[in-house]
Order: C-alpha cells, then sequence, then structure tokens
C-alpha cells in the first residue's frame, strides 16, 4: 500500500513538473516547438523501451545459458574446452551435451 502512494506521489510530482515547463514553453516559443519537444520526448522513451526490451532479453538469453552450463556441471559433464581450459564451450556444444545426457 505504501509503494502505490509513493508511485501516485511521484507520478503527481513529475506531471506538475511536466506541465509547469510545458505551459512556459508554449507561452513562449509557440505550439510548433511544443510539438516538437513533445516528439523527442516521445522518441527518447520509445528508443529507452527497446533498449531495456533488449537488455532483457540478453539477460534472459544469458542465464538459460548459465543454467544449462550448471546442468551440464552437476552431471559431471566438462564445460571447458581441451585445448584451452579456460574457454566455456559453445551454445551449440552445450546443446549438444544435453542431449547425449538425456539419452543416458
Amino acid at each position: 500500500m505504501q509503494n502505490k502512494k509513493k508511485d501516485t506521489d511521484n507520478s503527481d510530482y513529475l506531471s506538475d513538473k511536466v506541465n509547469s515547463l510545458v505551459s512556459n514553453i508554449g507561452s513562449q516559443y509557440g505550439d510548433l516547438l511544443l510539438d516538437e519537444l513533445f516528439r523527442r520526448l516521445n522518441n527518447t522513451i520509445t528508443d529507452f523501451d527497446e533498449e531495456i526490451n533488449d537488455l532483457f532479453s540478453s539477460l534472459k538469453e544469458h542465464e538459460q545459458k548459465k543454467q544449462s552450463v550448471i546442468g551440464l556441471m552437476k552431471k559431471g559433464k566438462s564445460v571447458t574446452k581441451e585445448s584451452k581450459s579456460s574457454q566455456l564451450i559453445s551454445d551449440w556444444e552445450i546443446k549438444l551435451a544435453e542431449l547425449e545426457g538425456d539419452k543416458k
């Protein structure tokens, strides 16, 4: 319940601040610049949303790979290449090892 009140307070504050700034801009510069401001603000929000979605997709993908590697390690499989002990095996090698593990 406390978070809803805090979110509402923040939203009200931002709304009041934006309205104040917009009224100043509108009276000083006119509707054309105000429209440009809103267009740029919308583009900024859209770009931010896309970046966040890409970030979460990447995090999800890395978490799935990490869980696959952990699963292989629990089964006693090697998750590093023999030639370079510090290099992890590739995604397709992980999938192949999982499939082989499931057959046994």
